[in-house]
C-alpha cells in the first residue's frame, strides 16, 4: 500500500513540475517554418552597426527575418513587412475571434523644415504616425480603411450599417471642411484695414464658425470602423 502511495505522490510531482513549466513559458516566437518557440522572455535588440536580434530567455538568438509572429510581454505582434526592425511588426490591439486590429509606427520626414537663414531647406523634421491594419481568421494582414473592411465585414449587417455611417460622416466631414475653408479664405480676401483699424469680413467669422463646429463634433464621434469591427466580433461570440 506505502509503495502505492509513494508512486502516486511521484506522478503527482511530475505531474506539477509540468504544469509549473508551461506556466513560467507564457510567450512564443513563431517561426516561418510553422516552428513555435516556447519562451520565458523575449526580447528584440537593436545593437549599434548590428542586425536586429531576438534574444529568447538571455540565451538564444534568432534572426527577425526568421519570425512570422511573437508575443511577450508587450503583447502580440505580426510581421507587415521584410525586415527586422521593430516597425515590421504590428501590435494586436483587438483580439477578436475573427477580426484583430493591429498597429505599427512609421517615421516620416519633412524636407520643408525651419530654415534659420530664411530661405533654402531646414534640419528635416521628423514626426510618428500610427498605420492599422486588420487580419480575419488569422489571415495575412490587410490596411486598416473602409473599403477592406467592407469586404471582410461583408457578412454581417450591423457591421455593414456601422460603415455605412463611417462613409456618410465622412462625406459631411469633407464637405464642411471645404465650405469652411472657402469661407475663411473669402473672409480674408475681403478684410480691409482702414484709419488704422482691421475690418474683418463675415464670411471669415462664418469659415472659422464651420470649421470650429467640424472640429467639436469630430471630437465626439465614435470611430464607425472599430465599431463595426466590435460588433462582427461580438455577435460572431454569441
Amino acid at each position: 500500500m506505502k509503495r502505492y502511495l509513494f508512486l502516486l505522490l511521484i506522478l503527482c510531482l511530475v505531474s506539477g513540475f509540468e504544469a509549473s513549466a508551461q506556466i513560467i513559458q507564457p510567450y512564443f516566437v513563431k517561426l516561418h517554418s510553422g516552428e513555435v518557440i516556447p519562451a520565458r522572455k523575449i526580447q528584440l535588440k537593436s545593437p549599434f552597426f548590428k542586425s536586429n536580434y531576438f534574444l529568447i530567455d538571455d540565451s538564444l538568438r534568432v534572426t527577425p527575418d526568421m519570425v512570422s509572429t511573437y508575443q511577450n510581454e508587450d503583447g502580440f505582434f505580426a510581421r507587415v513587412e521584410p525586415g527586422g526592425s521593430p516597425d515590421a511588426f504590428a501590435r494586436r490591439v483587438i483580439e477578436g475571434p475573427r477580426i484583430d486590429k493591429f498597429y505599427t509606427s512609421r517615421t516620416t520626414y519633412d524636407n520643408y523644415g525651419y530654415s534659420p537663414y530664411g530661405y533654402g531647406y531646414g534640419v528635416p523634421r521628423t514626426s510618428r504616425r500610427r498605420i492599422y491594419y486588420f487580419s480575419k481568421d488569422e489571415g495575412p494582414l490587410y490596411i486598416w480603411n473602409f473599403d477592406n473592411l467592407q469586404q471582410a465585414l461583408g457578412d454581417n449587417a450591423a457591421s455593414i450599417t456601422l460603415l455605412q455611417k463611417y462613409r456618410r460622416e465622412k462625406y459631411i466631414n469633407t464637405g464642411m471642411t471645404i465650405v469652411g475653408a472657402g469661407l475663411l479664405a473669402l473672409g480674408v480676401a475681403n478684410t480691409s484695414q482702414s484709419n488704422g483699424s482691421l475690418n474683418i469680413s463675415p464670411f471669415a467669422y462664418a469659415g472659422a464658425g464651420v470649421l470650429g463646429a467640424q472640429f467639436v463634433i469630430n471630437l465626439f464621434q465614435k470611430d464607425k470602423l472599430t465599431q463595426a469591427v466590435q460588433v462582427y466580433n461580438y455577435q460572431i461570440q454569441q
